[in-house]
């Protein structure tokens, strides 16, 4: 029986002007695995990432959500289908508090009931372990509680599949492994694609994908390219946070 994959992205190819930012690119995403996107900058990880998610549409290509095909031409589109992306920079109000940012831009009644929005959302916040208080203002919160609440807000609306664009660039050391020690907790029984331009910062991942230059060069386990024989094994070797060059 052929297997059905949360995504499925068919020869996907994505041009600005003269310059290629996805050539041909094929990849599969199983349902309930941790997918890390692996690349230097403008390698095309973030450019693929957000056709999934509605900011740009494909100029070649299709793509597939639980095996069917779909046209994905906002970021409402995406989010019809489960799925959720969290930038790298941050898409919150300040002076809002976490809850009011929480559910901004959600359908429902004309007045809002706050205290059960922040009695749902803190239930949320318990169920994943996230230290997050629903009435504290963003403009007073760390980098690690304002990508928390990028976080809640994705799966308080019911995401299925994440997409999280270098969630630990910004965080410091201690943040970073409290992230990582999370992560499988928050995704549960979801599917994530993971973003990053580090190597080190892959290890939890179910599988990495390596891209170069537009194209899709390499994909395996975290231990299969520290392993193996060139590259990414030399870059390893010499610094445990060294960037692709």
């Amino acid at each position: 029986m052929e297997q059905t994959y949360a995504i499925e992205l068919k020869n996907i190819t994505k041009r600005f002007g003269k310059i290629v930012a996805n050539d041909g690119i094929n990849l599969k995403v199983k349902r309930g695995e941790i997918l890390s996107l692996l690349g230097e900058n403008g390698s095309g990880k973030t450019t693929l990432m957000n056709m999934i998610s509605g900011i740009y549409f494909p100029d070649e290509g299709r793509i597939l959500v639980d095996g069917k095909a779909v046209s994905i031409r906002s970021p409402k589109d995406s989010f019809d289908l489960g799925i959720g992306m969290i930038h790298q920079h941050f898409k919150l109000i300040d002076v809002m508090t976490a809850a009011e940012n929480i559910i901004l831009g959600l359908k429902g009644n004309a007045v809002l009931d706050m205290k059960k929005v922040h009695k749902d959302i803190q239930e949320l916040v318990d169920r994943y372990g996230f230290d997050l208080d629903p009435a504290q203002k963003v403009y007073t919160m760390s980098v690690s509680q304002k990508q928390t609440v990028e976080i809640v807000k994705m799966l308080d609306r019911g995401a299925n599949i994440l997409i999280l664009d270098e969630p630990t660039a910004a965080l410091d050391p201690i943040a970073e492994n409290e992230i990582y020690s999370r992560f499988n907790s928050f995704v549960e029984n979801k599917t994530a694609i993971y973003i990053s331009h580090r190597l080190s910062s892959c290890a939890f991942c179910d599988r990495i994908a390596v891209f170069d230059n537009a194209e899709l060069v390499e994909t395996g386990t975290h231990n299969e390219l520290i392993s193996a024989n060139g590259r990414y094994a030399e870059l390893w070797n010499a610094q445990a946070s060294y960037y692709l060059e």
